[in-house]
């Protein structure tokens, strides 16, 4: 007589393969977060080096032009910053420092729209845009479903943004409501620098359910992986 598998043998396989395969595929899913997160840790690290490197401190205009005295008026908007936000449906972040370029205005405006204004990954050459150029710091592209900061979460056209002075002082700055970027910074009144620990919080679900933490220390902003 041949041997077959009964119906019960069969739904007990069917189980098993079902276990094994959401195990493995939430095992690679996991892993994907935690590159991303280990991307961004280095990267916010990334942007206060550049904002040192740099130095850019307060500007003074070298002629009477309309350019040069916007230039030297909103100084501080060509700090080096690492923006996260949201576009369509998908999280993005970039690192540039504004430049007005043409006219009073023109790329001069808290986002970075020129190739010139975007840092350059110095291990791959590569635009910092996940909002175009560079689909690697597209947070969405690694299953990230919702980003948090200090427990509030960034939605469609909102940003959060980790700016560096030319010390090394880091600022966060909530959304764009209200601000076009002519609030200095050092006006205590309207923005303050991070004087508590900030928590950006990656989802890999809408529940947030499984996530991982990223920790932006006071002041000085080094970013770090939270462990549980």
């Amino acid at each position: 007589m041949k041997k077959s598998f009964t119906l019960i043998e069969l739904i007990i396989v069917i189980i098993i393969i079902g276990i094994l395969y959401s195990t493995i595929s939430f095992s690679l899913s996991n892993t994907s977060i935690y590159q991303v997160a280990d991307k961004l840790t280095s990267h916010i690290n990334y942007t206060r080096h550049l904002a040192l490197k740099d130095n850019k401190m307060q500007y003074y205009p070298i002629n009477d032009s309309d350019i040069e005295i916007y230039r030297s008026k909103y100084w501080f908007k060509q700090w080096w910053q690492l923006r996260i936000g949201k576009a369509n449906e998908d999280y993005f972040y970039e690192i540039f420092s504004d430049t007005p370029t043409n006219s009073i205005t023109t790329n001069f405006d808290r986002l970075g729209n020129n190739k010139n204004e975007f840092a350059v990954d110095p291990f791959n050459g590569k635009i910092m845009d996940g909002n175009g150029y560079n689909k690697e710091l597209n947070l969405s592209y690694y299953d990230v479903k919702l980003v948090k900061y200090n427990g509030h979460n960034i939605l469609k056209g909102d940003s959060i943004r980790i700016i560096f002075d030319n010390f090394g002082n880091c600022y966060i700055s909530e959304g764009d409501r209200g601000d076009g970027g002519d609030i200095n910074p050092y006006n205590k009144d309207k923005r303050i620098p991070l004087l508590n620990l900030g928590e950006i919080t990656l989802c890999q679900d809408k529940e947030c359910k499984f996530n991982i933490k990223i920790c932006i220390s006071a002041k000085i902003g080094n970013a770090y992986l939270f462990s549980n």
